[in-house]
């Protein structure tokens, strides 16, 4: 995983970021997937809710 960040970090700095945005940068990514799964999870439990509960058709 390290190198995968690093060729990460490596392909920022050539665009220009230094690595402290580098680093940031891919940090932010990583929050801003972890919100989605999460939001994703939220919805489907949301939605089995509905339809667990008679308000939404599985149909």
């Amino acid at each position: 995983m390290q190198q995968y960040m690093d060729l990460l970090i490596d392909a920022l700095l050539d665009e220009g970021f230094t690595v402290e945005e580098a680093s940031r940068l891919i940090q932010l990514r990583e929050e801003y997937e972890e919100r989605q799964a999460t939001e994703e999870t939220n919805h489907h439990r949301f939605i089995r809710w509905l339809v667990d509960h008679g308000r939404l058709s599985d149909w």
